[in-house]
């Protein structure tokens, strides 16, 4: 048979391509020190005045993060709508 190179190519690759399968859970590899990274928080061991904490921080965040897309959105329109305005009224053609 002629492709027992190939296919000890083909084992070879996969063997080396193997790495080491970090989860969620396993606190080995996720313990980084960024600013704008969070902890991992068990649910299952919180108790019930610290689990309202936390849910209302996730609503507050959640809140704060619609009212800057809903004012970024309107801020895009408005200079959108005055663009457009303006070169309809540079142009000389009426609007309608």
């Amino acid at each position: 048979m002629g492709f027992g190179g190939s296919v000890s190519a083909m084992l070879a690759a996969l063997k080396n391509n193997k790495r080491e399968r970090k989860s969620r859970f396993d606190n080995k590899g996720l313990d980084i020190k960024t600013p704008g990274h969070k902890p991992f928080v068990d649910f299952k061991k919180l108790n019930t005045s610290e689990e309202l904490k936390l849910k209302n921080q996730i609503r507050e965040d959640a809140r704060q993060h619609q009212r800057k897309v809903i004012g970024y959105t309107a801020i895009a329109l408005f200079i959108l709508g005055v663009i457009i305005w303006w070169l309809f009224i540079d142009s000389g053609r009426p609007l309608v």
